[in-house]
C-alpha cells in the first residue's frame, strides 16, 4: 500500500471545509483502494477523516478492503476507534475475543504508537480483560535461577509470558513490546494486575459502558427499543400535529453530528426521497439525517443481528425508509409538499410507528381469521392458496408483517409502498371469501380425508372440481372425475373454438354466477369481492389450458382438474 505523500507545508486549518458526505455518498460506486486515493486526495486527509460522524466512518471501513482500512484507521480519531470497537467486539453482551484480536491487530499496523497509548489509558479495561484472555504470565523472584520453557517470552528478564493461540502470537506479542518500550513501569503494572482480575466483572463493567456510548446514537437496550415497533394510528399522528407544529431544529453542534450514510443507503424512487430532495434548510435536512440515523439504529437493536453485517445494516435502512415511505403515501398521496410538511412537524419514530402499524392492523385481521378460517381447521397449510396467495398470508403473519414480492422468483421484503399494502389487503380478502365459500360449498360435498391429502391441492383443484362435475351432470362432490370424463369437461368448454387459444368465451360467467350462488350470507361487499375472486381464479384457468389440447391432458400434470388415474 502507498503511503501518502508528505508535505512540508503545515496545514492551514482555516481551508479545511466541513464534512459534506460527499465522499461517502460516491463510495458504493469506488473500490477500496479509488475510495483510499479519494481522501489522500484531500488537502487535509487526516482532520476530513476525523469529521465524519462515527457512523459514517464506520459505513466506510465496512466497504472498503482491509488493505485501505489501515490508512483510514490511522487518520480516523480515538472516539471513531471506540464506535468501531463497541460495534465490532460485541455478540449480545459477550465480547468476542477473535473479534478483538483481528481488530487490535488492524489498529497495531495502522498506528501503534497510538493503540498503546489508548490501552494505557481509555481502554484499560478492555486491556485488561483481553490479555487475562490471551496470555498466561509468571514471575521471576528475586536471583533464583527460573528455567523459562521454550513457549515462554520476557521483555525485562522478571515477567515471562506464554500467549497459548500461535496465530495470535505474532499481534499479541508485538502489542506488549510496543507497551514496553512505551512506558515500562505501566507494562510491568498491566502484567501484576492480572492475575487479580475478575473477568464476569469486567466483561459486564465494559459493556454497561458500552451501551451507554451506543445509546447516544440510538442504540437502546433491546426491551426499550422494542417501543419502535408499537403501532401509532395515523389519526394519533394528526392530533401531534396540532399539539406540536414542528419538531424543535437541533443545534449547530449536534448537526455537525449528523451522518449521511444511513439515509444514503436507503434511498430509492420513492415520495419519501422526493419530499427530502425539495429540502433545502441545513438545520432540517440534518435533523432528519439524525433522527433517521438513530430511528436505524434503535430497530437495530429492537431486532437483536449482529450490528457489524453491512447487509443487514442496509437492510434496515430500507426498513425503516420503507415504512416511513408508506405513511407518507398514506397521508399525502402524492402531494410532494405535503409529505415535506409532515416531515417537519413529526418525529421520524413518530411516523415510522404510524407506518408499521398500517401493516400490523392488516397482520392482526389475519390472525383474527385464521383462528375462525376453514381451512386451517381442515388441517391445510398455506400452500393450499398457490404459492402467491399463501407467501402472502405467511409474510402477513409473520413476527412482523413482510410484504412477498412474486416478480423476479418471489422474495419477502418490508412494506415500502401503499400498493404494497393494497395488494396484500386484496389477496387476504380473495382468502377470506373463498374460504366462505368453501364452508357452505362443503356442507353438501364434504372434504374427505382422501381429497385433503391428495399432493399440492389447492384451493382452486377443488372448486374447477366440483364446477366440471355440476357441467357434466355428475353428483355433486369434491372426488376427482376420470380422465375420459375430464377430456368430455374440456369438449364442452372449447365448443365454440376451433383451434387454440383456447378462450372459453361464455363460461366466465357461468363459473361466477355457480358460486356466487353459493354464497347467499355474504354482504354487498363481500360479493362482489367474491365476484372479483372468481372471474381472477377463472382468467388463471383459462391461460393453463389455452394452448394444452385435450389429448395432452394427464393426471400427473392437471393443476386446475383432480383427476382420478390416467
Amino acid at each position: 500500500m502507498e503511503k501518502p505523500k508528505k508535505s512540508s507545508a503545515k496545514t492551514d486549518v482555516s481551508r479545511i471545509q466541513p464534512y459534506d458526505g460527499g465522499i461517502l455518498k460516491e463510495i458504493h460506486l469506488l473500490s477500496g483502494k479509488e475510495t483510499l486515493d479519494r481522501i489522500l486526495e484531500h488537502h487535509a486527509p487526516q482532520q476530513l477523516v476525523r469529521r465524519m460522524p462515527s457512523q459514517d466512518f464506520f459505513w466506510l471501513i465496512q466497504e472498503v478492503e482491509e488493505e485501505a482500512s489501515l490508512q483510514l484507521l490511522k487518520f480516523a480519531s480515538l472516539k471513531q476507534w471506540q464506535y468501531l470497537l463497541d460495534l465490532e467486539l460485541w455478540r449480545g453482551d459477550r465480547l468476542e475475543i477473535t473479534e478483538a484480536f483481528q481488530w487490535l491487530r488492524r489498529l497495531l499496523l495502522s498506528d501503534p504508537r497510538r493503540l498503546v497509548r489508548w490501552l494505557f489509558a481509555e481502554g484499560q479495561t478492555f486491556c485488561y480483560y483481553y490479555f487475562y484472555k490471551s496470555v498466561q504470565v509468571e514471575i521471576k523472584e528475586g536471583d533464583e535461577v527460573y528455567d523459562v520453557k521454550d513457549e515462554f517470552i520476557t521483555l525485562d528478564g522478571l515477567y515471562y509470558i506464554r500467549i497459548p493461540e500461535r496465530d495470535q502470537k505474532e499481534t499479541t506479542e508485538g502489542i506488549l513490546r510496543k507497551m514496553a518500550d512505551e512506558d515500562l513501569p505501566r507494562y510491568q503494572s498491566l502484567l501484576l494486575g492480572l492475575a487479580g482480575v475478575i473477568p464476569a466483572e469486567l466483561e459486564e463493567e465494559m459493556y454497561r459502558l458500552r451501551n451507554v456510548r451506543l445509546a447516544e446514537h440510538g442504540f437502546l437496550p433491546r426491551e426499550e427499543a422494542l417501543l419502535v415497533y408499537s403501532p401509532l394510528k395515523p389519526d394519533a399522528l394528526v392530533g401531534k400535529e396540532k399539539e406540536e407544529k414542528v419538531v424543535p431544529m437541533v443545534d449547530q453542534e449536534t448537526l455537525d453530528l449528523a451522518p449521511y450514510s444511513a439515509f444514503h443507503y436507503a434511498k430509492s424512487k420513492n415520495l419519501l426521497s422526493k419530499a427530502a430532495l425539495r429540502i433545502t434548510d441545513a438545520r432540517f435536512s440534518g435533523r432528519i439525517r439524525l433522527e433517521f440515523a438513530g430511528l436505524c439504529n434503535q430497530i437495530l437493536s429492537a431486532d437483536g443481528p449482529q450490528v457489524n453485517d453491512l447487509d443487514v445494516l442496509k437492510k434496515t435502512c430500507r426498513k425503516a425508509a420503507g415504512y416511513l415511505n408508506l405513511v407518507l403515501e398514506k397521508t399525502c398521496s402524492k402531494d410532494i409538499s405535503a409529505a415535506e410538511a409532515l416531515l417537519k412537524q413529526n418525529s421520524l419514530i413518530s411516523l415510522f410507528r404510524t407506518g408499521f402499524g398500517l401493516a400490523q392492523e392488516l397482520k392482526w385481521e389475519a390472525e383474527r381469521w385464521l383462528k375462525v378460517c376453514w381451512f386451517s381447521h381442515n388441517g391445510l397449510d398455506y400452500g393450499f392458496w398457490g404459492d402467491e396467495w399463501g407467501n402472502t398470508l405467511a409474510g402477513l403473519v409473520a413476527k412482523r408483517p413482510q410484504y412477498y414480492d412474486g416478480r423476479e422468483g418471489g422474495e419477502y421484503r418490508d412494506f415500502e409502498y401503499l400498493s404494497d399494502l393494497t395488494a396484500a389487503h386484496g389477496i387476504l380478502h380473495h382468502l377470506i371469501v373463498l374460504d366462505r365459500l368453501l364452508a357452505n360449498l362443503t356442507g353438501t360435498s364434504p372434504l374427505t380425508k382422501k381429497v385433503a391429502q391428495t399432493p399440492d391441492l389447492a384451493v382452486h383443484s377443488l372448486l374447477f372440481t366440483l364446477w366440471a362435475r355440476q357441467m357434466l351432470d355428475l353428483k355433486p362432490s369434491l372426488e376427482g372425475i376420470s380422465l375420459k370424463q375430464a377430456k368430455r369437461f374440456f369438449r364442452l368448454l372449447r365448443a365454440g373454438d376451433k383451434s387454440p387459444p383456447y378462450q372459453m368465451l361464455g363460461f366466465e360467467e357461468a363459473f361466477v354466477k355457480e358460486f356466487i350462488a353459493a354464497a347467499p350470507g355474504f354482504d354487498t361487499r363481500e360479493a362482489a369481492t367474491l365476484k372479483d375472486t372468481l372471474s381472477l381464479l377463472w382468467q388463471e384457468f383459462c391461460q393453463e389450458y389455452e394452448r394444452v389440447g385435450i389429448d395432452a391432458l394427464d393426471a400427473r400434470f392437471s393443476k386446475y382438474i383432480l383427476i382420478r388415474g390416467r
